[in-house]
């Protein structure tokens, strides 16, 4: 009988690899790994169960997606990401038309001013728990928020639509800013799409400038670096039009563009490009004076110095992240940024081989806010790292961080 033994990952993906005309440097440019890691990947040394990776080798490989998730996790598993019911209630509410009875000219009652308000009350709430990174009680509330808002943009008149059309703007950062931590990219796009329509109805800049930051997030963690070097590069390329009385929040997502701007640029490896961005964000920083919190953003000193050491972690500078680092005093931020720092720590410290330090930034960062780490594909990848570098040696705390990492 003829074999029907399935390929490993290791061995279809070196048969990808010999169909594209890629040699393993090639592969691991586009995933962002080591040559190393490919090598063992396909000698089947190394195993690689997070689904973002596997979709990223996909992606490369020219292949579906599901192929490669299912050829390791098994039948049906290509849907794992949208089988956490926080995300997929949340994809339910941003798919179709998001206000059809209102689109079709079906009555609608007449919201009370006070509805506006406890709306206005559940945007605020959302944004912590964005921060928070609480996403299994955000879902829910967005799911049941956005459609409300929707509805009320075409129910209500004068300065209260306009009002409304401001809080469902946010409502769409909102999503976004979620969607993107949790890898459903298609779903974050869609939102943030619907952010910069919302903030033009209601005519303010600051939400269309917010659009475009929500925007680039996605197009970056989506790994569409040409389309995120566009809608950044414009929003950065205002900056030395602000005019001298722009607004706090105006300032604060410029600053915020150039940041990311600069991130995506050291990961291209323009260490130059990078550091130009990071003095345009540094003197928005200085002219705003103080640290903020427009619009989710968290702009001001302390930011920039967070981002310092992301660049320097993209452009391979380990010990330059790690001293930098070192002057940080994140403590005054919000848990999310405080956990996306302490993995930049751990990102320096794995580059170094450093793995116990490596261990316990990603430790600290796990206590702090225990979603934004067990739903980040960065840090899985950071794990990947480590237990290629020990070897197979059990280390203290190497263990409980894969497990929560891993979904179940």
């Amino acid at each position: 009988m003829p074999d029907r033994r399935l390929p490993s990952l290791g061995e279809r993906v070196k048969e990808l690899r010999h169909e594209q005309g890629l040699d393993q440097r090639a592969l691991a440019n586009i995933v962002k790994r080591y040559v190393s890691w490919i090598s063992q990947v396909e000698r089947g040394e190394l195993t690689v169960s997070d689904v973002g990776m596997l979709q990223r080798l996909a992606v490369a490989l020219s292949v579906p997606s599901r192929e490669l998730v299912e050829l390791v996790l098994g039948e049906g598993a290509g849907d794992l990401e949208r089988q956490r019911p926080y995300v997929e209630v949340l994809r339910l509410a941003l798919a179709g038309h998001p206000a059809p009875q209102a689109a079709l000219g079906m009555p609608q009652p007449v919201a009370p001013a006070a509805t506006i308000d406890r709306m206005g009350s559940q945007i605020s709430t959302c944004w912590d728990l964005v921060h928070a990174s609480r996403f299994d009680g955000l879902g829910p509330t967005l799911a049941s928020l956005i459609p409300d808002l929707e509805g009320a943009s075409r129910r209500v008149e004068g300065d209260d639509r306009l009002a409304v059309f401001a809080l469902l703007a946010d409502s769409y950062q909102i999503a976004a800013a979620m969607l993107v931590k949790v890898g459903d990219i298609g779903a974050a796009w869609i939102a943030a799409d619907r952010a910069i329509g919302a903030g033009e109805r209601c005519g303010d800049q600051s939400l269309i400038m917010a659009g475009q930051l929500r925007m680039g997030h996605t197009f970056v963690n989506s790994s569409e670096d040409e389309l995120a070097l566009h809608v950044l590069r414009q929003a950065v390329g205002l900056a030395k039009a602000l005019p001298g009385d722009a607004g706090p929040g105006l300032v604060s997502l410029t600053g915020s563009c150039a940041l990311l701007l600069a991130v995506l640029e050291a990961r291209r490896g323009y260490g130059e490009e990078a550091h130009r961005h990071l003095r345009v964000a540094s003197g928005l920083a200085r002219r705003l004076g103080v640290g903020r919190n427009d619009y989710g953003t968290e702009f001001g000193p302390t930011n920039v110095a967070l981002h310092q050491v992301a660049v320097e972690v993209e452009l391979g500078n380990a010990a330059e992240a790690l001293r930098l680092a070192g002057k940080v005093r994140a403590s005054g931020l919000s848990a999310e940024r405080q956990a996306r720092f302490l993995v930049d720590v751990a990102r320096a410290h794995t580059q170094r081989r450093q793995v116990p330090q490596a261990i316990a930034a990603l430790t600290e960062a796990e206590a702090i806010a225990p979603a934004e780490v067990a739903d980040s594909r960065l840090v899985r990848e950071i794990l990947d790292d480590l237990e290629h570098l020990v070897h197979g040696r059990s280390v203290p705390g190497l263990r409980p961080l894969r497990r929560k990492t891993t979904h179940k």
